[in-house]
């Protein structure tokens, strides 16, 4: 069986192939700042690519896009994009080179920073995205468990979320959107922190 990579991700950087060397870079500015991240290479030999891709951009609580004026987008890249735009995440372009190049149509309604500026686009992310407690944690896996859906389904499932997210909002005196609840059950479950599914009980809420 394939490998998979057991590291969280907090932000997800979006690149192309010719970017490769510059995206390493940032990764390594933002881990600096303490936020994990995850880019094409750091997919390990022996893991499985397509699906290490995805779960990080799943679980990710920002995405960076890094543009070069010269280099198009891939199609890959759109995917990227538009999946991240469906899961609500907070999206930052980070344009190296001149602002006067013309973005993909996609693009054009994220906020766009040169390449000096990162330090801007860490903070933002930082301030948007403090931690859930402990025992706002153990809130979120009791109505997990109550909702009864597996993680991997509830983003397909809207009525699902809603319903976790409401039952989890009453109960944490929260206001948080569906998506960064699935965002945390997804990393609570690459820590092995996610019980497993049971027959529904009553739970108050």
């Amino acid at each position: 069986m394939t490998a998979i990579s057991k590291r969280t991700c907090d932000v997800f950087i979006s690149h192309a192939v010719s970017d490769r060397a510059l995206a390493s870079k940032i990764a390594e500015t933002l881990e600096a700042a303490g936020l994990a991240t995850f880019h094409a290479d750091a997919v390990e030999p022996g893991q499985d690519w397509m699906k290490s891709i995805w779960n990080a951009l799943a679980e990710s609580r920002a995405v960076i896009v890094l543009v070069s004026p010269e280099t198009p987008a891939s199609a890959w890249a759109m995917v990227e994009i538009g999946a991240a735009a469906a899961w609500n995440k907070p999206v930052f372009v980070l344009l190296n080179g001149p602002s006067s190049g013309t973005l993909p149509p996609p693009l054009n309604t994220y906020p766009v920073y040169p390449l000096n500026r990162l330090e801007e686009v860490i903070l933002s992310i930082r301030k948007a995205f403090e931690p859930l407690s402990e025992r706002e944690r153990g809130l979120l896996t009791e109505v997990y468990q109550y909702v009864g859906i597996p993680a991997d389904q509830l983003s397909q499932s809207p009525k699902s979320l809603r319903d976790l997210t409401t039952r989890f909002n009453r109960r944490a005196r929260k206001q948080l959107s569906g998506e960064r609840l699935l965002s945390e059950i997804l990393r609570l479950r690459k820590r092995n922190q996610l019980p497993r599914l049971r027959s529904r009980k009553s739970i108050s809420a």
